[in-house]
């Protein structure tokens, strides 16, 4: 019995020894046998490519793939993504298969990126750097997220090409409107590579001005763009705005304008346009012609009083009685034309004669036009004068002439006319009818030769030939006639016959 107590109590104290051992060893069982996490090994971002296909990538991997241009392989998104990160990646990658591995740095940051050469397949491996002590809290990192993801839709979503150059002048990124540019060049069976083709010429040298150019698209039409280059972090991000209406707009205008200089070039009226200093901007070369002008004085932008002080000099324009009452009509010419009033009748001492107009322009302008109506003066004073001497010989004559137009009204009387009815031949030209004058006549002969006047009116608006007679209030016979003259117009004549004084009145007759 004794000897069953003491082996009982060693397989106790065995037991106990045992499970205090193992509550001791258990819990450091799985911290050795699992492998140390560490932060490099958590963020690696690892894509296995066959060519331009990836074969398989760490979900990290896709997540970050995502952020590329869309539209892309996905090799070129992850050109696109990490070609402006790490120098010289495309040479690297270009010399994988040969070399069999690489290793880069990011240019302005820790991140590494290595790659193998696996009998065909590349692997890489992105490497972000370790997390900061210091990491921005949960609520900061979503709201750096929206503030990206809507930067990111903004850029996406512009109309206008936007891209951004490296050193070497490639397109380091690119977005949804460039890249559609770029497909409208590209044949609809290609998929666009990366690098992406370089649509337009670089700037000058350290130039950020804009500057225009014109692309050419697939269907062969023209696509012009205003070009904008911006320097930011050392990068050149450049914008490309569509400048189509402009080009048309100017294209239009410079058609129009080129049509008015050549229609002002054809006209025989001179024109010279002054801007608000009242500087000669425009002119034609009718202003040669008329004032004898020389091109190197009007070229030279002279100014309004510089021009008429030549005009003056050469004896171009009425000559004024003194210099002050000539600046004064130099002031109110100004004046006038501004308002747009200005007219005149310049007599030179040649015997030319110009009409002088003054009209307003935008923006304070002034333009002025000079025509030669010499011709016109004198044709005008060549009809004054025979008009004068025409009438001055039918006032010469004793018998009383009136003339009536085709449509009925008079047009011409004498003296003799207005004396012997009482009319003034200056009040009663162009404004008396047919029917006022034989008013004129009835009243003023005897109640029984009233038909007489009646018949004397229907043959003039017949416009035959007629012969009659009719006897004056004051007693004297009048022998009266009508005879048609040229241009649809009829004469009418009143002769007093003295011989027949005291006789009845003759019957009317019309002339054969």
């Amino acid at each position: 019995m004794t000897f069953d107590w003491v082996f009982a109590l060693i397989m106790g104290v065995t037991s106990l020894t045992t499970a205090a051992l193992a509550l001791l060893v258990l819990p450091l069982v799985p911290r050795l046998g699992r492998p140390k996490r560490t932060a490099r090994a958590e963020t690696n971002i690892v894509f296995l490519f066959e060519g331009d296909h990836l074969v398989d990538a760490t979900p990290e991997a896709r997540r970050f793939l995502e952020n590329g241009p869309s539209g892309l392989s996905d090799w070129h998104r992850l050109c696109a993504l990490v070609g402006p990160r790490f120098p010289g990646f495309r040479d690297r990658m270009a010399r994988l298969d040969s070399e069999g591995c690489a290793l880069m740095t990011e240019a302005s940051g820790p991140a590494q990126l290595t790659a193998t050469w696996l009998d065909g397949v590349a692997r890489l491996a992105l490497h972000l750097p370790e997390a900061l002590q210091d990491a921005p809290d949960l609520q900061s990192l979503a709201a750096m997220t929206a503030e990206l993801t809507t930067l990111r839709d903004v850029v996406e979503a512009m109309p206008t090409p936007a891209w951004q150059e490296d050193e070497q002048g490639a397109v380091a990124w690119a977005n949804s409107a460039y890249l559609a540019m770029v497909r409208q060049r590209q044949s609809e069976e290609s998929q666009p590579s990366w690098p992406l083709p370089a649509l337009f010429s670089p700037p000058e040298t350290g130039g950020q001005a804009p500057h225009r150019e014109v692309i050419q698209t697939g269907d062969g039409s023209e696509r012009w763009f205003d070009c904008v280059s911006v320097m930011a972090d050392g990068a050149r991000l450049r914008f490309a705005l569509p400048a189509d209406a402009a080009v048309r707009a100017e294209t239009a205008l410079r058609n129009f304008v080129q049509t008015l200089t050549k229609t002002f070039a054809e006209l025989p009226i001179g024109l010279a346009v002054f801007n608000r200093a009242r500087e000669l901007v425009l002119f034609n070369p009718a202003m040669l012609d008329l004032f004898h002008f020389e091109p190197e004085f009007l070229t030279a932008r002279p100014t309004l009083i510089a021009v008429l002080d030549r005009l003056r000099e050469t004896r171009m324009m009425p000559e004024p009685k003194d210099y002050r009452t000539w600046r004064e009509q130099i002031m109110r010419l100004e004046r006038d034309a501004q308002d747009g009033v200005y007219s005149d009748t310049w007599t030179l001492p040649s015997g030319q004669v110009y009409r002088v107009t003054g009209r307003p322009h935008p923006d304070g302008a002034v333009a002025f036009l000079f025509e030669d109506i010499s011709a016109e003066m004198s044709l005008t004073r060549r009809f004054r004068c025979e008009i004068e001497t025409g009438q001055a010989v039918i006032d010469s004559l004793d018998e009383a002439i009136a003339v009536f137009s085709g449509a009925g009204v008079l047009t011409m009387s004498n003296a003799e006319y207005a004396a012997l009815w009482g009319q003034d031949p200056m009040l009663v030209m162009g404004t008396t009818d047919i029917a006022g004058a034989t008013a004129v006549w009835q009243k003023n002969c005897v109640p029984g030769d009233i038909g007489t006047a009646v018949e004397l009116s229907r043959m003039i608006r017949q416009r035959k030939p007629w012969a009659g007679s009719m006897v004056h209030c004051d007693g004297r016979r009048l022998a009266c006639r009508v005879r048609p003259v040229g241009g649809g117009a009829v004469l009418v004549g009143f002769r007093a016959d003295c011989q027949a004084r005291d006789e009845e009145p003759a019957v009317s007759r019309a002339v054969g």
